[in-house]
């Protein structure tokens, strides 16, 4: 962490660098949108640049606890590290559940979304949409 930055300040930053990463990935690359257009690794390199342009002169911008890890290993500096852990899994979680629960949900009976959580897709879902400007409706085929 830089000097100045606290461990809850720099938890929060963390945070929101994986959360709009992670939300920027799961928006681009959701199989079930028919309304995507532009190119998905542009988007997401750009969430990138933009991630570490905001958090990296604060904590580093880990956003990918692995990459934390082995810098922390080879300098052989774990202060605060627990930060590049929880922040990351914290923001990528809250992401994921945002957007598949809130921001783009496909169906409406809760109890589905719960068994697609916890044990995988339930059925095989019909992708295709009539309007584009509409959501996607998934209906069993």
């Amino acid at each position: 962490l830089s000097e100045g930055i606290n461990a809850g300040q720099g938890l929060g930053i963390e945070i929101i660098a994986t959360f709009q990463l992670v939300l920027c990935v799961l928006a681009t690359t959701d199989r079930r949108r028919n309304d995507i257009t532009g190119s998905a690794p542009l988007a997401i390199g750009i969430s990138v640049a933009l991630g570490h342009l905001l958090a990296i002169d604060y904590t580093g911008c880990g956003i990918n606890p692995a990459r934390s890890f082995g810098s922390a290993l080879i300098a052989n500096n774990f202060e605060n590290h627990w930060i590049f852990w929880v922040g990351p899994i914290i923001g990528g979680a809250s992401a994921a559940l945002i957007y598949d629960f809130i921001l783009a949900p496909r169906s409406s009976d809760l109890t589905d979304r719960v068994k697609v959580w916890t044990s995988g897709q339930v059925e095989e879902y019909d992708l295709e949409g009539d309007d584009m400007n509409s959501r996607v409706e998934m209906k069993p085929k």
